[in-house]
């Protein structure tokens, strides 16, 4: 079907063979068509989900993430995003198979080297029999149980590890972040008639590594600039406060903004990354704070826009936490929704301002936007991907401990295959739930 697509430009050229070079012209044509279907496909380096798949949960073409190594294209006929080497996107633009790209930026991912991110030793491969808890010599063996440890050169989010033998390959996510110069356990199962073919490869090429590291330092930078900005808006009443007011409204629709192309990465990674931002600690306006509540605390008139009003207010949350915050601003002429972070803190405010139209400024009136169901299941999720992680913690050491144990028990095999058998399941539970708890994050500010 693929092919097919390919060749759609060509197929109302009409062909007529009259001899045997006709018709061996006929085949070159066919055969440069396959080949550069064939480089079309190229290499998966595995670093986040089709494109395909983005789409199909919501993400729109323009927020679609490509592959690491891979360019980002838009069909000609379907107007769908696909993601191919960078190499064919010239050949590609020219059969009319995808749209018009950005030379520049094309440019400069043919040229940019691949990054070597890190290394992988294998430590044990323990057989697996098909009887377990038989060790006669006719029990046949089923596979392997493989402890190996990846070590990292340069920061490497959402490690993609490919396990090889000569009956099987299987491929997964590692749940941990591995930071530079440092080495992660991990465990897999595959069948295998030798064990010398088993085989396990990192498959990260590193630019999507280094772009989430990017948009971290971007986003705390960010995130300084707008609480140095709250901290020094004491007084709402002040000469200043509707040019403060302005400024911590444009940083927080950067940090927004930013947050959400973080998280719309984090997301097709299946490993999100969040950071948590100090917050203040007491109401700004000195009431008592009294469970989840939203506040106006002052109204400025623009200067330049007439009927075009700076809202400055507070949101609090009382014993619980608030998180993913979202306020509702309504007037007389207008309905706005803010949403101001990743969290309130318990008995604790946010002060930040909005801009909002209104003939009538006494109109203008905020209320929490209702977003408990998203706030409690992000929570939820967190408390579950401490506790599988912490768990997951435990097994590694018990695993480590059986590894290196000189005095391995009679029933060493059977130990060690249900050790692996549970951090496999461990590592299953932490990625759904990475995966759910970024997807909530990702619609949340997009």
């Amino acid at each position: 079907m693929a092919f097919i697509k390919l060749i759609q430009p060509f197929r109302n050229i009409k062909v007529i063979l009259k001899n045997n070079f006709d018709v061996n012209v006929y085949f070159l044509v066919i055969l440069t068509l396959s080949c550069i279907l064939i480089l079309n496909v190229g290499t998966s380096y595995a670093d986040v989900i089709p494109p395909r798949h983005q789409q199909k949960i919501g993400m729109s073409s323009d927020d679609v993430v490509c592959d690491s190594g891979l360019f980002k294209v838009i069909r000609e006929r379907t107007n769908s995003v696909a993601c191919v080497e960078p190499e064919n996107v010239t050949k590609l633009v020219g059969m009319g198979w995808a749209k018009k790209v950005d030379d520049k930026q094309l440019s400069d991912m043919i040229n940019r080297k691949s990054i070597q991110v890190g290394t992988i030793n294998i430590l044990e491969k323990i057989p697996v029999r098909t009887n377990v808890g038989k060790l006669a010599s006719s029990t046949s063996i089923s596979g392997y149980d493989i402890v190996f440890e990846v070590c990292a050169s340069t920061s490497i989010y959402a490690p993609d590890v490919l396990v090889r033998s000569d009956s099987e390959s299987k491929r997964y996510e590692m749940i941990e972040t591995i930071t530079a110069n440092s080495c992660v356990l991990s465990v897999s199962k595959i069948k295998a008639a030798d064990a010398n073919s088993i085989t396990v490869t990192l498959l990260n090429k590193g630019d999507i590594s280094q772009k989430v590291l990017s948009l971290q330092n971007e986003l705390d930078s960010l995130k300084q600039q707008l609480l140095d900005a709250k901290q020094s808006f004491k007084n709402p009443q002040a000469s200043d406060a509707q040019i403060q007011g302005t400024k911590i409204a444009d940083l927080r629709k950067q940090v927004n903004d930013k947050r959400e192309e973080l998280h719309r990465l984090l997301f097709t990674l299946h490993s999100p990354q969040t950071d948590k931002q100090k917050l203040e600690k007491f109401t700004f306006s000195g009431n008592v704070i009294e469970g989840e509540s939203a506040s106006i605390l002052s109204v400025i008139e623009s200067v330049q826009t007439p009927g075009l009003f700076d809202a400055i207010f507070e949101v609090c949350a009382g014993d619980t936490t608030v998180r993913l915050p979202v306020v509702t601003i309504t007037s007389d002429k207008q309905t706005i929704k803010i949403k101001l972070g990743d969290k309130v803190s318990a008995n604790s405010c946010q002060m930040t301002s909005g801009k909002i139209e209104a003939d009538d400024k006494s109109s203008i009136n905020i209320t929490p936007a209702g977003n408990a169901s998203s706030s409690n299941k992000v929570t939820e999720l967190e408390m579950l991907i401490g506790s599988l992680t912490g768990q997951m913690v435990k097994e590694k050491q018990v695993l480590k401990d059986l590894v290196h144990d000189s005095n391995r028990a009679s029933n060493f095999t059977e130990l060690f295959d249900a050790q692996v058998s549970k951090i496999v399941e461990l590592r299953n539970q932490i990625t759904n739930a990475k995966a759910e708890f970024s997807k909530i994050l990702y619609l949340t500010y997009n």
